[in-house]
């Protein structure tokens, strides 16, 4: 059998697209130099997980820090589930809503009454919304994350600009 210099070299491409694609993966049963099988998945020493996180990091306060500015006008009927500091001029303030309702009311007495501009409203995979508001001294990050109960939390952080 003779064969053209088109097949011969159709033959040759072949073997060169073939020859690097079965390097691409390990077979099973393939072992490092080591001793390692490469498709082990293998655990980090110690288990996946470090340490647990001490209790106090999942406390909650209800009460919001002496020093949380005044910009942020918190409606007498809003529920504190969470608020804290995360360092100077930075902090976070989480509300309660029993409904989607109540959630929509208290997002836009909070805006109102602390006279925010709203920008990049959106809504969020999970049915809530996020927006940043701001007044000249504060940039504040709100989102609400709807529960599977119907509740809604209203998170809010808040940063100081300038001083």
């Amino acid at each position: 059998m003779t064969r053209t210099p088109r097949a011969t070299a159709s033959l040759a491409a072949l073997a060169l697209l073939l020859v690097p694609l079965s390097a691409c993966a390990a077979e099973p049963g393939t072992e490092r130099p080591d001793g390692t099988d490469l498709t082990e998945k293998v655990e980090p020493e110690g288990g996946s997980w470090p340490e647990e996180n001490p209790e106090e990091v999942f406390e909650k306060s209800a009460e919001l820090p002496a020093d949380f500015p005044a910009e942020f006008v918190v409606p007498e009927s809003a529920l504190v589930d969470d608020a804290g500091s995360r360092g100077p001029g930075v902090w976070f303030v989480v509300f309660k809503a029993s409904d989607d309702a109540s959630a929509a009311l208290l997002w836009d007495e909070i805006v109102s009454a602390g006279g925010f501009t709203v920008g990049d409203e959106t809504e969020t995979g999970d049915g809530g919304r996020s927006a940043t508001l701001s007044v000249p001294a504060l940039e504040v990050t709100a989102v609400t994350l709807p529960a599977d109960d119907g509740a809604v939390l209203l998170s809010y952080d808040l940063v100081s600009v300038g001083s």
